[in-house]
């Protein structure tokens, strides 16, 4: 149980930061979009860009979920 533990600490280290620049990346991309484009509609957006903003949304928590036990965890 220890081992998935840590596989699952390292694991969301690497992929969430990860995830959270492609939210980022997507959200910017969209408001770039509205901002610039005449012939923007919020029928233009996709399901996998919400689910991407979505994703880095709830990266981010786990993000910080993360370092918060990284910061417990190396202070010994």
């Amino acid at each position: 149980m220890k081992d998935i533990k840590s596989i699952w600490f390292w694991f969301t280290l690497v992929v969430c930061p990860l995830l959270v620049l492609l939210g980022i990346f997507t959200l910017g991309k969209l408001l770039g979009q509205y901002m610039y484009s005449e012939q923007f509609g919020f029928s233009s957006i996709a399901i996998t860009q919400i689910g991407f903003i979505g994703a880095g949304i709830c990266a981010f928590s786990q993000l910080l979920i993360t370092l918060k036990q990284a910061k417990k965890r190396f202070a010994k």
